[in-house]
């Protein structure tokens, strides 16, 4: 019976350790496993933004000319534009209610980082 108990709680031992540690790698540049841990059960909302906005808070292209209104710029980024990024990649922050527009250093690309109260309702 003993083995049994002792057996039983290394099992949720492991399985516990296990879903703590179940975070998107990409969140790691950024937040410990605690952090995100503590976040995904204290603000569950909060989580499930950061975590979205891994795939949908950033659009990557080129830089349209004369295309309307000229475009005000938040600033620069010195990385390349071919990569597969992030916001976290690019070292960039989520706002509420802001969009935000950064040219890549030496090229003609552009990356739109969307508001955070807006990511939740993009597909």
């Amino acid at each position: 019976m003993l083995k049994k108990i002792i057996m039983f709680f290394l099992i949720s031992v492991t399985f516990y350790g296990y879903s703590q540690e179940n975070h998107d790698k990409r969140l790691l540049e950024r937040y410990s496993n605690e952090e995100l841990t503590s976040l995904q059960n204290n603000n569950p909302e909060e989580y499930e933004i950061i975590v979205h906005a891994l795939k949908v808070g950033i659009s990557i292209g080129d830089i349209q000319e004369g295309k309307g209104k000229e475009i005000i710029y938040n600033g620069e980024i010195d990385k390349d534009p071919n990569l597969e990024h992030t916001y976290i990649s690019l070292g960039l922050e989520l706002k509420d209610n802001a969009y935000q527009y950064y040219k890549f250093k030496g090229t003609n690309k552009m990356v739109i980082v969307r508001p955070k109260n807006l990511i939740t309702q993009i597909k």
